[in-house]
């Protein structure tokens, strides 16, 4: 996997332990997406694993693959801050 930088890093909050976890890259937040995100469906989730891959196979922009991060953490409830972006 590539490592496409985000200008502005998403900090979430796991809401069953309280850890704090900063997604600063694509690549970062295609793993927590796949790996440990609280729900496995959503428009938004389906949506942001299609861009986050798109973005890393060099079809999309970061920026795109961050904005849907943002969306599919809505979508589940999970606390995030946009730490200045």
């Amino acid at each position: 996997m590539s490592n496409r930088r985000w200008d502005h890093p998403v900090m979430i909050i796991c809401r069953r332990t309280g850890q704090l976890s900063t997604i600063a890259s694509t690549a970062e937040a295609l793993e927590v997406l796949t790996n440990s995100w609280p729900v496995a469906e959503g428009k938004a989730f389906m949506a942001a694993l299609l861009i986050c891959s798109d973005v890393e196979a060099g079809i999309r922009e970061p920026d795109e693959a961050r904005a849907s991060f943002i969306a599919a953490a809505k979508e589940a409830g999970v606390p995030f801050d946009t730490m200045g972006g």
